[in-house]
């Protein structure tokens, strides 16, 4: 995707939209499920070379997943999410903060001692999730996401809800 030009404009003047704010996320979001499909491609590899793809696939994985939660630390999740996957030989149950922002959610895996730092937010339960990557031509370049979240971290932008 090609970043939109009033987007750029936005970040030179220190203003970061929330529909700018989803597209970075999103982006972030789908590059490290797109990491985790390749890792998870790769570990069905016979190549002597698999090892090194899979590690490399999983340190991106993991980048992409940390910027993403650098970014929710800024903001209030909705609620918590509770996921129950059951198969025949045991029972798993996962929580997430659960975050809106413009037209997408976002789910951040906590543990079920987490819970107690948001005493405020209600546990939803939901079905499975299962989410799938995205063509890279369809996300915001990662240098430009970049700039965002380090403008937002350092605070040289502020969020600007619309």
């Amino acid at each position: 995707m090609r970043t939109p030009k009033k987007y750029t404009e936005n970040l030179e003047n220190g203003i970061v939209t929330e529909q700018m704010l989803c597209d970075v996320l999103y982006s972030y979001n789908k590059r490290a499920k797109n990491w985790r499909d390749k890792k998870r491609e790769y570990k069905k590899s016979y190549s002597s070379n698999s090892y090194v793809w899979i590690n490399d696939a999983r340190e991106n994985e993991h980048k992409y997943y940390g910027y993403k939660i650098e970014i929710l630390n800024l903001l209030e999740p909705e609620c918590i999410h509770e996921e129950i996957l059951e198969n025949d030989y045991e029972t798993i149950i996962q929580y997430y903060l659960f975050y809106v922002v413009g037209d997408h959610s976002f789910h951040h895996p906590i543990s079920k001692e987490d819970i107690i730092k948001w005493p405020n937010l209600k546990v939803v339960r939901i079905e499975q999730l299962i989410t799938h990557g995205s063509n890279s031509d369809r996300l915001l370049s990662s240098q430009f996401a970049d700039k965002v979240r380090e403008a937002l971290v350092s605070g040289q932008a502020k969020l600007v809800r619309e």
